[in-house]
């Protein structure tokens, strides 16, 4: 994770939605992932992901009393350069 300011932000953000905008999120989260770039601000917070060539899914779904919770994570790992790639470079002189 990337920040304007290079340090390790968290960015959290917990709010009561329409189903109409939070589908508007997801396609944008869609979008950042196959461009492998994706920012998110919250209020004051900002920073900028990208996503690498291989990521993890985890969907679970759970009902309690009624209520349903569907979580979705996205995780991968980052590269010192946040390019995602692994390149190899050979060089003989």
């Amino acid at each position: 994770m990337k920040s304007k300011d290079s340090e390790d932000v968290e960015l959290v953000h917990d709010a009561m939605q329409a189903p109409a905008q939070i589908a508007r999120y997801l396609r944008a989260i869609a979008d950042g992932l196959e461009a492998g770039r994706l920012r998110l601000r919250s209020g004051e917070r900002e920073v900028e992901l990208h996503p690498a060539s291989l990521c993890t899914f985890e969907l679970r779904s759970t009902t309690e009393r009624q209520r349903v919770k569907l979580q979705l994570q996205l995780a991968w790992r980052e590269t010192p350069d946040g390019s995602g790639e692994n390149v190899l470079e050979i060089v003989s002189e």
